[in-house]
């Protein structure tokens, strides 16, 4: 009886050995498998932030100087601006509606045009008009470079006209060498657009063909110099709308 009672108790310890190495193997491996699946997990959190999101780096200012005026007398008073040699564009901003006369690149250049205007009892005023960073997310992080390098070349054109008009209006610059800036810009803004072959430049391409078509159209004819501030101030103002072309 004592024999078959060890008999027995050995039986049981092998199998609670057993059952319990069973158990705890198999709690073991559950709990690398967890632990694996929470990795996973983190790194795949970790890889969508990191690569989900980029920073768009358009900080800039432009200086717009512009007349005020009513919604009912914009037309109106463009056309006045654009007589006397200024861009004559329209602008709607939170403050209502106003007419552009000319756009700088420094505050400075706007505020000694402002005192100018103002010894010829011309009311205007100086519209700040800022760009900011703004982020691209999913698939549209790759286009970082690319929505960067459009926004250097629209500046870089807007500069060309900006500095074009200025040599028109002094006479420093003849009618085929102002022709031949106004072309260059045209055909950078051409070949930036075809280019642009992401979807996420749709509404961005269709700017750039608008700006394409109407410096075309300026350099077919005569150059003024009102004519190359009303294309430069479209240009400023696509680059300050940045985020809402590519947001």
């Amino acid at each position: 009886m004592i024999n078959a009672a060890r008999l027995c108790i050995k039986w049981g310890m092998g199998t609670y050995r057993k059952n319990n190495f069973r158990g705890n193997a198999a709690t073991f491996f559950a709990a690398i498998a967890v632990f694996l699946l929470t990795v996973g997990l983190f790194v795949g959190v970790f890889c969508w932030y990191g690569r989900g999101y980029v920073r768009v780096f358009a900080e800039r200012e432009y200086y717009f100087l512009v007349q005020d005026c009513e919604d009912t007398t914009a037309a109106a008073v463009a056309g006045q601006v654009y007589l006397a040699g200024g861009a004559g564009l329209s602008l709607e901003t939170a403050g209502g509606t106003c007419v552009v006369l000319a756009c700088y690149f420094r505050i400075t250049d706007a505020e000694r045009v402002q005192s100018a205007m103002e010894e010829k009892e011309i009311a205007t005023r100086i519209l700040p008009l800022h760009c900011s960073d703004f982020a691209l997310e999913g698939q549209n992080t790759a286009q970082k470079g690319r929505v960067e390098g459009n926004l250097e070349t629209a500046e870089t054109c807007a500069r060309i006209l900006f500095d074009t008009a200025n040599a028109l209006e002094r006479a420093e610059m003849s009618q085929e060498e102002a022709r031949v800036a106004v072309r260059g810009a045209v055909k950078a803004l051409g070949g930036l657009r075809k280019q642009n072959t992401a979807p996420l430049f749709g509404r961005w391409n269709a700017a750039l063909s608008a700006a394409e078509r109407r410096g075309g159209e300026i350099a077919d004819g005569i150059l003024y110099a009102k004519d190359l501030r009303y294309l430069q101030a479209e240009l400023c103002l696509a680059v300050v709308n940045a985020d809402t072309y590519f947001g």
